[in-house]
């Protein structure tokens, strides 16, 4: 049973990384920037920039963080409710 509840549990957060990533990859390609320049302005290397986009690995949230403020996108973080969970 635990096995099950782990492997839901990476399973979701894999889904999620995927969809953050297609969104990073679909808003930079709506600024007209390529994923080159993008890692410039970000600080960051094009190949964690293209593994964040294609949701592949295990990004930090400095990287998601330095792509999003790039874009113009405003990430928020919410703890869940320990009790209903």
């Amino acid at each position: 049973m635990l096995d099950f509840c782990l492997w839901n549990m990476i399973n979701f957060i894999v889904m999620k990384i995927r969809d953050i990533g297609l969104f990073i990859s679909r808003r930079r390609k709506a600024l007209g920037v390529n994923q080159k320049e993008l890692a410039v302005l970000c600080g960051v290397s094009e190949h964690a920039l293209c593994n964040l986009e294609r949701g592949l690995g295990n990004p930090t949230l400095k990287l998601v963080t330095a792509v999003a403020e790039a874009l113009g996108i405003e990430l928020n973080l919410s703890a869940k409710d320990m009790e209903s969970a």
